[in-house]
């Protein structure tokens, strides 16, 4: 099945590349889209199975795809919208679409990757894809971003490679080096430590990019600055997820091992840094897709804390992923309409938004209360998960100081979407040159009200599928 999606996906992006016709890309993006909420369904309908020798349907994979799937729904709606402000060219929409068309592939490659050098191949081809969508609207800030976060992740990629090396010394058996992950499991008792650990490191410090911490971080949130809000919604969760989901199949393999509190404790200071740096960052913010970014290296942080706390953080640290796609992707989404509104994504050029455009502004402002986790969002119950559970394993001042950092990063947050909502019009301002769409904030309350339900009434399908993932762990 996999195969053959990946197969006609490629045929779509061609055609689209190949005929810049506006009608064969709507009608191409379509039919991709549906095909990959098929292929969830398929790979639910078929939990635990392989489809070929290098892809398996396992439960955190099923349930990454899914999240990629929902979102790709309201990201064909606002592409277009997009298209409608921003691009006249049609050659420049088909290759936008085209190209995000094989985004969408590659990271469904990563979710459903049982073997760590598919996985790799599949994440350079997402560094590829996302480069030429940050440099779409072909200007020198996007440049100058593109090349930066291109650099940074090819850098990123050859010292992960570095750590799959020093895991195939390691794994080579008779019949040669096997590095799937069940495998690597299976074998990870009788691995050295010492080069165990240094494949960890690598591998975490080369995905770091992906998943928007420290130390490659950088390049990632200068090409969430400038890109397209439709690709800053995929680029701030479906990629941050194949991130963590390359990260989480290495800790599997070393949870297998007397090195999992080790590894524990690298996350911890991982996430430490990052929230920290998160933080400091927060000081100086001018742009607000800037700002979502360094929030979205605060709630990955949060992650990687909560998950060195060990089983008691599992769960929530896995909930927690998943509500936090819902709501940054619905939050650019509705950028996407403010930047149609004051045409700059500065703060200093925006404010009475609520008055311009009172229905996106309380979108907006339902997506900050999310993001921020103030009740009833579902980040606040997730967040509540997670502070006890590093209560209840000792983290107390790191629970404490995390605690703190986060109020700041509140503050600030809460300080600059009021900012935007309430501060006077900006002189600036051109009505005329204002392309607003009534249906635009109905994908974002859709997103909202969904993690909020899901914070109080998780579904059974959800929560069991997290389960299933914390077993692999078990």
């Amino acid at each position: 099945m996999i195969l053959l999606f990946f197969g006609i996906a490629f045929v779509l992006s061609l055609l689209i590349f190949l005929f810049a016709n506006r009608i064969i890309m709507a009608v191409g993006s379509t039919l991709f889209v549906a095909l990959h909420c098929l292929l969830t369904v398929y790979s639910y309908k078929n939990l635990d199975s392989f489809d070929t020798v290098y892809y398996q349907f396992d439960s955190l994979s099923v349930l990454m795809n899914a999240l990629l799937s929902i979102l790709l729904v309201p990201t064909l709606f606002h592409s277009n919208l997009y298209f409608k402000r921003h691009v006249k060219d049609v050659k420049s929409e088909t290759r936008f679409a085209a190209i995000m068309i094989i985004l969408a592939t590659a990271l469904s490659s990563v979710y459903f990757a049982e073997n760590i050098v598919l996985m790799w191949v599949s994440i350079e081809a997402t560094t590829l894809c996302m480069t030429f969508l940050i440099f779409h609207n072909r200007y020198e800030t996007p440049l100058e971003a593109a090349w930066k976060y291109l650099f940074l992740s090819s850098v990123g990629i050859a010292i992960a490679f570095l750590g799959i090396l020093i895991l195939a010394t390691q794994a080579t058996s008779p019949e040669g080096a096997n590095l799937s992950v069940s495998y690597l499991a299976s074998v990870a008792q009788k691995m050295d430590p010492f080069f165990l650990k240094t494949a960890f490191v690598l591998i975490l410090t080369g995905y770091s990019a992906k998943l928007n911490v420290f130390p490659f971080y950088a390049g990632t949130i200068d090409a969430k600055t400038v890109a397209p809000s439709p690709v800053n919604a995929i680029f701030s969760t479906a990629m941050i997820n194949a991130g963590f989901i390359a990260i989480f199949r290495v800790y599997t393999v070393i949870n297998q091992t007397p090195l999992n509190s080790w590894a524990q404790n690298v996350l911890l200071v991982t996430g430490l840094i990052s929230i920290s740096l998160a933080t400091i960052q927060l000081f100086r913010i001018k742009r607000y897709k800037r700002m979502f970014a360094f929030s979205s290296m605060e709630h990955v942080a949060l992650i990687l804390i909560t998950i060195s706390a060990g089983k008691a953080g599992y769960y929530a640290a896995l909930l927690h992923l998943v509500f936090h796609s819902f709501i940054k992707g619905g939050l650019f989404f509705q950028f996407g309409q403010v930047r149609a509104f004051f045409h700059s994504g500065w703060i200093k050029d925006t404010g009475s938004y609520f008055k311009l455009n009172p229905t996106g502004a309380l979108a907006f402002l339902l997506g900050i209360i999310s993001v921020t986790a103030i009740p009833p969002s579902g980040l606040f119950i997730t967040e509540f998960m997670i502070f006890k559970a590093l209560f209840s394993e000792g983290f107390i001042v790191t629970a404490v100081a995390v605690l703190i950092m986060m109020t700041i990063i509140m503050y600030f947050i809460i300080s600059k979407t009021m900012h935007l909502l309430f501060a006077d019009l900006p002189e600036n301002f051109k009505p005329d040159a204002v392309f607003a769409n009534r249906l635009e904030p109905v994908s974002q309350f859709v997103l909202f009200f969904a993690v909020i339900y899901m914070g109080f009434n998780p579904p059974a399908i959800l929560t069991d599928l997290i389960k299933q993932t914390i077993q692999l762990l078990n």
